[in-house]
């Protein structure tokens, strides 16, 4: 019986700036996700998160489910907007 690998096969297919690129732009999308500052889970749409604040004034997020670890009370409670909530257009009023 011939010997058996398991290492991954190099793919020839693929360029390696094509590769390079779709990592890139994979690390950047993880990158931008919210997520909880307990258990690094990225919050579903819709899902109540608890907003708190940090020493240097960032917020960190907190789900629901990893509340009750938290002693103090959050500064805000608010659904999670979807991804495309900061790319969508929104409404402003004109300056008359």
């Amino acid at each position: 019986m011939p010997p058996v690998s398991l290492r991954r096969a190099a793919r020839a297919g693929r360029p390696r700036l094509e590769t390079a690129l779709l990592r890139r732009s994979v690390d950047d999308s993880v990158a931008a996700r919210h997520r909880c500052a307990h258990c690094r889970r990225t919050p579903l749409t819709g899902e109540i998160v608890h907003v708190y604040g940090a020493p240097g004034g960032e917020e960190r997020l907190v789900c629901d489910l990893c509340r009750p670890q938290r002693r103090e009370p959050p500064l805000g409670t608010r659904p999670m907007p979807s991804p495309m909530h900061e790319r969508s257009v929104k409404v402003s009023r004109r300056a008359a």
